[in-house]
């Protein structure tokens, strides 16, 4: 009897003990499944990095710039008609192109993105300030007829240009022509007589780009000229000479009598300050 007591307690304790390890066994997996900061360290799972922030938009951009700043204000620009390459570089074409815009949007032609011209850029383009590639010829008859003997001058030869169109001046027959198209395929638009440097005082020849513009200036002794284009430093485009008061001084064309510049009748002279686009290639020989 003794003996069968004492064989009970000990399969009692036998049952406790099993039972005791099998519930520490338990609860230890079910908290490590329930422990998610050990779940993740177990699977070694990667912790996510803070993002860096994407530098603000720079608000002043100007010659010699790179980056997606330049690129982005080369795609705004092509919305107004232009045709700058996106390639992130502020270079010369850029630069002509935003002084072209400035132009166009009543701005200083600084050639510098900032302000005023970023504000514009912004805006929906109309058709009042769009870069148009194509232009109607203004020719008259005896123009017309000519038209192909002074396309196939211009055509003959690779004349640098930023636009669609083409300044030719001629010192010997004191003319100016307008072209538009591109290099070795320009079609004459235009053509007016002129008046260029005297032999002391010459006109440059070369290749030239059309700079900037103005609506008129004055000289030290009173005359004004006005509708200017830069052709390169001092030496512009504008009209015939007129004193303070709107008359007339000196209307002279055909003849070299200017101090290098080319001067035009007032109504040419602002056809190009109106119609020519800034970076359009100039041909003076």
């Amino acid at each position: 009897m003794l003996m069968r007591r004492h064989n009970v307690v000990i399969l009692l304790m036998s049952l406790v003990f099993i039972l005791g390890f099998s519930s520490c066994a338990n609860s230890s997996d079910k908290a490590q499944k329930n422990n998610k900061k050990y779940y993740i360290a177990s699977t070694n799972k990667k912790q996510s990095k803070p993002k860096t922030p994407a530098p603000a938009p720079r608000t002043v951009l100007k010659e010699g710039d790179k980056g997606d700043d330049v690129k982005n204000i080369q795609k705004k620009i092509n919305t107004f008609g232009y045709h700058v390459g996106t390639d992130s570089q502020f270079g010369e074409e850029t630069i002509y192109a935003v002084m072209d815009f400035q132009h166009r949007h009543g701005l200083s032609t600084s050639g510098v993105v900032e302000g005023d011209t970023l504000k514009d850029l912004n805006e929906k383009p109309t058709a009042d300030v769009m870069y148009i590639p194509h232009a109607e010829p203004a020719l008259s008859e005896s123009d017309v007829t000519n038209a192909a003997n002074y396309e196939s001058i211009v055509n003959a030869v690779d004349l640098p240009t930023y636009t669609n169109y083409l300044i030719r001046v001629s010192i010997a027959q004191q003319t100016v022509y307008i072209f538009n198209g591109t290099n070795r395929n320009w079609k004459l638009i235009d053509e007016f007589s002129c008046s260029s440097g005297t032999s002391g005082t010459p006109t440059i020849t070369g290749n030239f780009f059309v700079g900037n513009k103005g609506p008129q200036f004055s000289t030290p002794n009173g005359i004004v000229c006005k509708y200017f284009t830069q052709i390169q430093g001092n030496y512009l485009f504008h009209s015939v000479l007129f004193d303070k008061n709107g008359n007339l001084v000196d209307g002279t064309l055909g003849n070299g009598v200017s101090h290098g510049c080319v001067r035009l009748a007032l109504e040419n002279a602002k056809y190009i300050y109106d119609n020519v686009p800034i970076g359009s290639g100039i041909w003076i020989q």
